[in-house]
């Protein structure tokens, strides 16, 4: 068989007529398709009275039928049920395909013709078919690797419009799927790499904050990995890209008052590299940093009548900010006693005041050190210092309680969030000064813990929800990634121009509204992906949903 030779032939019945954007085919009995394939259809040199061009369409669901009334008849026919003899009847089998009509070559909108031939596709008419040759900033996302003519395959790079990405046009990104596959962190790793390797004019560059919420994975990002083998550099090559880890990444640990003075899982020695080659800090919260922030630290906690807020926004405006540690726990002490705002009752100052002393009792929470230079010691507002276009900070909070990491979280929002409206976070004369941040691309794992779907909307859930609303046109993008998307805040979720599904469970893909509602039948093939494979839904796909493989990443993991 060439690679032109036809494969099959499109049928239109009384029952299942072709329509404007759906056509079913039978397939020549040498021929193998998968779903999510692409297939070429075009009306045979004798049928061509005039020119109606190419129709490209995507395989939805294969099906076999046999001119076997009923199984009876087979069971009957094969020696009432023999299953070691062959029938004594021979059936008639056919295999036909579903597909879904996705592009013309001409913009003929008019139902495929009943017996045009169906062809394998070529790689250029497939990118034209899903609207992907009038990008503005092409960002690539994986590869299609599809059935082809003599057994072989096709493969075919995806891209990403960026500025349905990043912004300007639409913005955001969610993934979803069960952890360990190769899916979610892994995914977006891989898109922050193209971003940075594509990114070209200063003024369309963007900045990486990535939140290290778990493990180490995501704190070696600057090494090369040395699983490099040439087939892992092949499959970056069909993407259009180098296989690099990424550049230009700064690392912000929790700080620790013992050595290595950083609460994290990597290493002490890597750490201690990454200090001296001035590569990372410590980051620590004085009063300063915490006094507008209280309430974070007690946002999770059960509270109907909203008392515990109250005192902390009590603390929050009568706290000098320049206090030491001790007298702020003090001065709560004597609040907790005394009981100064009378519409606040005892027993919730008493409970404010336990909570406040037992979670911030963590090391992180201190003064600056005399030795802060010799320590790498920073306020975590310093890592706007080091967000220019193109590079990357790694917010480390994998060692914290989770009533912790959605402090940090919530601090590293609302810190980016004021440098892009303009605020002056340094009091201090000789603050360094600070690049153009450019548009933030803001990375979280784990998103169901800073904005869950169930319980009070939390001030991190407000900001979480502002930034998928509107931080578009304030130049904030958030890539979110979680096990479930059920159990995220449906406006979170909702806003994301691009939605990445990998492997989950069947009931999870039975709740899931995004998932229930992929075309032709592919809810049910959710649950079945295979590592490395995902299900990505973008704005600019005329397909609606493709299913991409992606390189194993270039930085070292582990």
């Amino acid at each position: 068989m060439t690679d032109d030779t036809p494969i099959g032939r499109v049928i239109a019945t009384e029952r299942h007529p072709t329509t404007t954007g759906a056509v079913r085919f039978w397939l020549s009995p040498d021929v193998r398709l998968k779903p999510f394939d692409f297939v070429r259809l075009t009306l045979a040199p004798q049928d061509k009275h005039e020119d109606i061009g190419e129709f490209y369409a995507i395989i939805h669901e294969i099906q076999q039928v046999s001119d076997e009334p009923s199984p009876l008849s087979g069971f009957v026919s094969a020696d009432f049920g023999d299953s070691r003899i062959e029938p004594r009847l021979a059936r008639v089998v056919a295999t036909y395909a579903d597909a879904a009509v996705l592009f013309n070559t001409l913009d003929i909108e008019m139902p495929v013709p009943h017996g045009a031939q169906v062809h394998w596709p070529t790689a250029d008419g497939v990118r034209q078919a899903l609207n992907m040759t009038d990008y503005n900033r092409s960002t690539p996302a994986g590869y299609i690797t599809m059935s082809g003519p003599q057994d072989g395959g096709i493969t075919i790079p995806v891209d990403l419009d960026a500025d349905y990405l990043v912004g300007p046009e639409g913005a955001h990104l969610n993934i979803s799927g069960v952890s360990g596959l190769a899916t979610k962190t892994s995914y977006a790793m891989f898109l922050v790499t193209a971003l940075q390797q594509k990114q070209q004019a200063s003024e369309e560059r963007a900045s990486f904050v990535i939140l290290n919420v778990k493990g180490s994975d995501l704190l070696r990002l600057h090494e090369e990995s040395p699983d490099l083998t040439d087939a892992v550099r092949a499959d970056w090559q069909k993407c259009g890209l180098a296989a690099e880890p990424l550049k230009k990444v700064t690392y912000f640990y929790p700080y620790a008052d013992t050595p290595p003075y950083a609460q994290t899982k990597l290493d002490s020695d890597l750490v201690a590299a990454n200090f001296a080659s001035d590569r990372a800090f410590s980051y620590y919260y004085s009063v300063e940093e915490v006094v507008d922030r209280v309430r974070l630290l007690v946002e999770d906690i059960d509270d109907p009548n909203q008392t515990l807020v109250s005192c902390a926004d009590y603390c929050a405006e009568r706290t000098n900010k320049d206090s030491s540690w001790a007298r702020f726990r003090e001065q709560i002490r004597e609040w907790a006693d005394t009981t100064p705002d009378k519409k606040i009752p005892v027993v919730s100052w008493r409970r404010f005041s336990r909570l406040f002393g037992q979670r911030t009792r963590n090391s992180f929470f201190t003064e600056e050190s005399v030795r802060a230079t010799q320590r790498r010691q920073a306020p975590l507002r310093r890592m706007l210092d080091h967000l220019e276009p193109g590079a990357a900070v790694v917010v480390d909070i994998a060692q914290l309680p989770d009533y912790l990491q959605s402090f940090v979280v919530g601090d590293v929002i609302d810190l980016i969030r004021r440098a892009k409206l303009g605020d002056d976070l340094d009091d201090d004369a000789d603050r360094i000064d600070r690049p153009s941040l450019g548009t933030v691309v803001l990375f979280a794992d784990e998103l169901n813990k800073f904005a869950p779907r169930q319980g009070q909307a939390r001030s991190i859930t407000r900001h979480l929800r502002e930034i998928s609303e509107r931080g578009r046109s304030e130049g904030i993008i958030l890539f979110g990634a979680e096990q479930f998307r059920t159990g995220v805040d449906r406006q979170v979720t909702g806003n994301s121009s691009t939605h990445v599904f990998g492997r989950t469970t069947a009931v999870e893909a039975a709740r899931d509204e995004e998932i229930k509602g992929l075309p032709g039948g592919q809810t049910k093939r959710v649950p079945f992906l295979r590592k490395g494979e995902l299900l990505v839904s973008h704005t600019r796909f005329s397909s609606g949903t493709l299913k991409l493989r992606f390189p194993r990443n270039a930085y070292r993991q582990n």
